[in-house]
């Protein structure tokens, strides 16, 4: 019995195919996948495409008993799952001969990456930034609206968007000077900080924008104040966040809760540390780094629904090994 697993990002899809007693036997990377950044038949497409793959390189016979689980950006919400479903079904080859399909955002299998399944919040920190806490098979989201509602804090964009305005204060004169500014001019290869300006607007990117939050963790490690400032004011609103889906979700659990971090900008140690430091109020959390890959839980979609506790998932996953070995 095969296993297929699929992150489907907004950058690019990874795959793994997992065999109850052989593990993790293959894996790829394709296309983004995100439906509402792409289409919803460029996103069954691919999907399909990898499908089509797997059973090529690892020459599976036609009646293979197979499983999807499927952790796709943009599909938060039943109705969107349900029409991604439809649209499977309506243009894939495979729409009837894979034997269960389960979709779900790629919130979900961020936290079972690491949790195997079992209750928990995630605070997931890329590009953009959303909070998600599963109990009782109740859902529970904070944020993730985007980066013009809000400007998703705590991810990639909201600290880049905090680094530029920090500079064109100093620039303005309504704010102090910052060392961002120096590493911004020799890092972007330009004299004066107005020449940011077309780099900014002209053909706009989140991700470009994003990339400017590199020079608040590397003026923070000089020192400087208004980049910790940042860190810490940061760190604030993604520990409230959370803590915001723990009262929601679990004000009668007695257990100790995950809380994992997840995504880009926990890579770095210190908003990790000051995260982890707000957090620590709440002793009924059980604050963790994110260390699987996010596809790790769009298989133990799968074993869940399968009944598997996560105990069980767990010692499944990591005693098989990757690659059968």
């Amino acid at each position: 019995m095969y296993i297929l697993g699929m992150d489907g990002g907004g950058t690019k899809t990874k795959a793994l195919l997992f065999h109850k007693t052989k593990g993790i036997v293959w894996e790829t990377e394709a296309a983004a996948a995100n439906p509402h950044s792409t289409s919803y038949t460029h996103s069954v497409k691919v999907v399909s495409q990898i499908i089509d793959e797997a059973y090529d390189d690892m020459h599976l016979p036609a009646d293979t008993d197979l499983s999807l689980g499927l952790g796709i950006a943009g599909l938060g919400r039943k109705a969107d799952q349900k029409i991604w479903l439809e649209c499977f079904r309506k243009i894939s080859s495979h729409g009837d001969s894979v034997n269960e399909i389960i979709v779900e955002n790629d919130g979900i299998i961020a936290l079972y990456s690491e949790t195997f399944g079992a209750d928990g919040i995630v605070s997931i920190c890329g590009t953009g930034a959303i909070s998600l806490g599963i109990h009782r098979s109740k859902t529970g989201r904070v944020g993730g609206w985007g980066h013009v509602i809000g400007g998703d804090p705590g991810s990639g964009y909201d600290l880049g968007l905090q680094a530029l305005i920090a500079v064109f204060n100093e620039l303005d004169g309504l704010g102090p000077k910052t060392a961002m500014t120096n590493l911004i001019l020799s890092g972007e290869g330009i004299h004066r900080i107005e020449e940011l300006i077309p780099v900014v607007y002209q053909n706009f990117e989140k991700l470009r924008v994003a990339a400017f939050a590199a020079y608040v963790f590397q003026a923070a490690d000089l020192k400087d104040a208004i980049a910790i400032n940042i860190i810490q004011e940061t760190a604030e609103k993604i520990a409230h966040r959370g803590n915001v889906l723990f009262e929601r979700l679990f004000q009668t659990t007695e257990k100790p809760v995950s809380f994992v971090l997840a995504g880009g900008v926990f890579q770095n140690d210190l908003i990790v540390t000051r995260v982890m430091n707000e957090l620590a109020e709440n002793s009924n959390l059980n604050v963790m780094l994110s260390k699987n890959p996010p596809v790790i839980g769009s298989i133990v979609l799968v074993l869940k629904k399968q009944g598997h506790l996560p105990d069980e998932i767990k010692k499944m996953l990591v005693n098989t090994g990757r690659r059968g070995e």
